[in-house]
């Protein structure tokens, strides 16, 4: 004979987990870090070419760390993918860049070797992605 009364499940406790999942907290961690360092190079290559003898240590690089920081800490927000490969690919060319310039032609040529490096890498993101979308389109 059937029963009228339902069948019983046995109840399972929720659990609910209130720690944030690790990938976009070191990834913020990341962004700090880069923003922090790139901030007190720019503040210490802004002294130098100022001029300025006193403070290029005690001053350059607290501040230009807090403010590169700060700036890397907004970069770090930003989650759509293609603009983190722009990202990248800036934050890349700048670096090499700089060494290039440095190296060619010293202290002056770091700074000019930068913007360089860095208009490479804008232009290496858009060939990706125009190269991308073309492909896209040749796929589906």
């Amino acid at each position: 004979m059937e029963s009228s009364e339902p069948t019983r499940t046995p109840h399972r406790p929720t659990t609910t987990s209130t720690t944030p999942p690790l990938a976009p907290v070191l990834m913020l961690v990341f962004w700090l870090l880069l923003g922090g360092a790139t901030g007190i190079r720019v503040a210490q290559s802004l002294w130098q070419l100022l001029g300025w003898e006193s403070g290029a240590v005690s001053v350059a690089v607290p501040l230009g760390g807090v403010i590169g920081a700060l700036a890397g800490g907004l970069l770090g927000l930003i989650s759509k993918p293609r603009l983190l490969v722009l990202l990248m690919a800036v934050f890349a060319g700048s670096a090499a860049g700089s060494v290039a310039g440095k190296v060619a032609w010293g202290e002056v040529g770091e700074v000019g070797g930068q913007v360089a490096g860095a208009l490479v890498g804008g232009g290496a993101w858009a060939a990706w992605l125009f190269l991308g979308r073309g492909q896209a389109r040749l796929v589906g």
